[in-house]
């Protein structure tokens, strides 16, 4: 409910609400109107809890969330065990937008439970019961003819004990039929191999599901070099309560993410068997920062100067009476914007002087801002960088921002 609620406040004050901020305005008369390049949606954080303290899941690496604890990292395994997992929705701003297509969840069957496959494996063991029936109607009437055959054949020895010992086994080969038709007359009569009884375990299993299937196509205008993704599964137990529900949260670390489409699948049990299907939601990120898909919640497409209001408002609503510099936003430029910026700039961390209204006033090489950048092209890609304003106890002042490019 307190997200709703900032969503509205913050969108009133996007449309034309006073805000106390020198906010740059332009009638449509005055130029045309700003393609909306940016998209606010509700996004999702994840957070980890350790000695009664919240840290930030900042990545995920396989299916360990990564942590910082006293500035050192720290691996998180998921699949060790429960762990204390906060999940908080909050609002976003991402310039670029990922596409999902095909998107399916839903419930399903774990190996071991899946009615289907117990019904295949009931037909199979029928036909290969069967094939043994056959084999074993014709080695009966063999080893009988054998039988008769060797006791034919050794009441001509003149050895007694040689003829004994081989009609002795032929008399036990015979046994050892007899008893293997045995033994498969009475599988065929029981329920183990039966595919009637196959079929009636189904139907008796029939939505009994205990795990989540989810599935999907992603594909991204930009690579995402260090993406990974974070599914919320919500269902509710037979167990529970009317309107208590259960969440399954799944991370999972992704290949690189590029224009062509790649197809991802997640199945996983555990689920409580017989829940009901609730509600499931994709969230995607990359290095840390977590991007727009077009099956985002409350999506909302915004300019690039809307976008830096809402981020400016957001900074001012989190920090109230905090005094604080100004600090660009990282995760807006894509790795081959950083890389290029690398080349361009021959220092790591370069300065930005921010506007109250987190507008970018300049780019300079010293923290004084005596010695400004002159590389058009560093200039342009800083531009497409959001920066937050510097605080003098909760109300935005100019500042500068250091910037470390590897950061960005």
């Amino acid at each position: 409910m307190k997200a709703l609620r900032l969503i509205r406040h913050c969108l009133l004050c996007l449309v034309g609400a006073s805000t106390g901020l020198s906010l740059r305005s332009a009638t449509a008369a005055e130029s045309p109107p700003s393609p909306r390049s940016q998209v606010l949606f509700m996004g999702t954080d994840l957070s980890v809890s350790r000695d009664k303290k919240l840290y930030r899941v900042e990545d995920v690496q396989g299916s360990e969330f990564k942590i910082r604890v006293d500035g050192k990292e720290v691996l998180v395994p998921t699949r060790l065990g429960t762990i204390a997992l906060h999940v908080d929705a909050d609002l976003k701003v991402s310039g670029l937008s990922v596409q999902l297509d095909q998107l399916q969840s839903g419930p399903a069957y774990t190996y071991a439970n899946d009615p289907m496959r117990k019904l295949e494996e009931a037909n199979r063991n029928t036909q290969v019961i069967a094939d043994l029936q056959d084999l074993s109607a014709a080695a009966g009437p063999r080893a009988e003819a054998n039988l008769a055959a060797v006791k034919e054949m050794t009441s001509h020895y003149t050895d007694q004990a040689r003829a004994a010992r081989e009609v002795n086994n032929a008399e036990w080969a015979l046994q050892g039929t007899r008893r293997s038709m045995a033994s498969i007359d009475f599988s065929v009569g029981t329920n183990v191999n039966n595919l009637g009884e196959g079929a009636n375990k189904m139907a008796l299993a029939e939505g009994n599901f205990d795990a989540m299937e989810v599935s999907f196509k992603v594909s991204s205008p930009i690579e995402l070099d260090q993406p990974y993704m974070v599914i919320l599964f919500k269902f509710h137990d037979p167990s529970a309560k009317a309107g208590v529900n259960g969440l399954v949260i799944h991370a999972e670390a992704l290949d690189p993410i590029g224009p062509q489409p790649r197809f991802v699948r997640v199945l996983r049990g555990g689920l409580p068997p017989g829940f009901k299907f609730v509600d499931c939601a994709v969230h995607l990120y990359n290095r840390g920062q977590e991007l727009a898909t077009n099956t985002s919640e409350n999506r909302v497409e915004l300019t690039r100067d809307q976008a830096r209001q809402f981020l400016v408002l957001t900074h001012l609503h989190a920090h109230k009476e905090a005094t604080l510099p100004a600090a660009a936003v990282p995760g807006a430029l894509s790795r081959a914007q950083r890389e290029g910026l690398a080349r361009d700039v021959p220092s790591p961390v370069i300065y930005a002087k921010v506007a109250s209204d987190g507008s970018l006033l300049g780019i300079f090489k010293d923290a004084a801002c005596q010695a400004p950048v002159d590389e058009a092209s560093t200039t342009t890609v800083l531009g497409e960088v959001f920066f937050t304003p510097a605080l003098d106890q909760g109300k935005p002042v100019d500042g500068v921002a250091r910037v470390r490019i590897s950061g960005l």
